[in-house]
């Protein structure tokens, strides 16, 4: 098959994740082109934060509301930003695309211009991939991300066929510490259990890989978003939500702080 992978990468983190990615392609046998994904202006972290505060509190209501969740990723008008000229503006020609971003609250904005800009996606099979800081948390991590850009694909016309999320074991604005606290809290592993390098990693992206390659598996299907990070190339464990996570965090501030029986 011939695959084009197209990514932003900012921290280098997802740029890593696309030469993997490739280099498991070209072991099978397909031939794999790039497109790096530029923004016209790459501003610094702080103006950048600036950008993307508008994005916070409707994540943080849909942690406690499944249904304004429901509706917002149904309705998200995704911000963007201006993008350099594309090497492959038409994709028309490849059996299989890949799309990587990294995590901006949702997804990166170069990425969402990308997405809309580029032409002949109409009927082709993609897998999407993230690299962010933290923990696969359902609502806080994976759903932020795939699932907008699930949609913003499919009404572009393609089909999403795989995905993959991996911890990158960094945070350009030094929170990393807070995440790997709850990485521990909620599922008993730090992020180095969810890394690129790690088991973790290399099985999560063999996955991504056979199912891309497949094309079978629908991403989006009519039974629903839970399949899309249930066996599929996302573990089981991502249905962590924010409640489940607060629960043994009062119970270890009971038990520790409290001095007093969790109830």
């Amino acid at each position: 098959m011939k695959i084009l992978i197209a990514y932003y990468s900012r921290t280098l983190t997802n740029a890593e994740v696309a030469l993997l990615i490739a280099e498991d392609l070209i072991a099978k046998g397909h031939s794999v082109d790039f497109e790096k994904i530029e923004p016209v202006k790459e501003e610094n972290r702080w103006l950048l934060l600036k950008r993307t505060w508008m994005n916070w509190p409707p994540l943080f209501i849909g942690l406690f509301s499944n249904k304004y969740r429901r509706y917002f990723y149904d309705n998200f008008k995704h911000h963007e930003m201006d993008i350099k000229p594309l090497a492959y503006p038409d994709v028309s020609e490849y059996d299989r695309i890949i799309v990587g971003s990294p995590k901006w609250v949702f997804m990166s904005y170069p990425v969402a211009r990308y997405i809309r800009q580029v032409e002949g996606l109409k009927g082709k099979k993609v897998g999407f991939f993230s690299a962010w800081c933290g923990p696969p948390l359902k609502n806080f991590e994976v759903e932020a991300i795939f699932k907008p850009a699930c949609h913003r694909l499919e009404r572009r016309g393609a089909k999403v066929v795989s995905l993959l999320g991996l911890s990158s074991g960094f945070h350009e604005y030094h929170i990393y510490s807070i995440f790997n606290f709850f990485s521990y809290l909620r599922f008993g592993h730090f992020i180095d259990f969810f890394t690129t390098h790690s088991e973790y990693g290399k099985r999560n992206r063999k996955l991504f890989v056979d199912l891309l390659l497949d094309g079978n598996v629908d991403m989006m299907e009519s039974k629903g978003w839970r399949r899309s990070y249930e066996g599929y190339g996302l573990p089981i464990f991502a249905d962590g939500t924010s409640l489940s996570t607060l629960r043994p965090l009062r119970r270890w501030y009971s038990k520790r702080i409290l001095k007093t029986d969790p109830e």
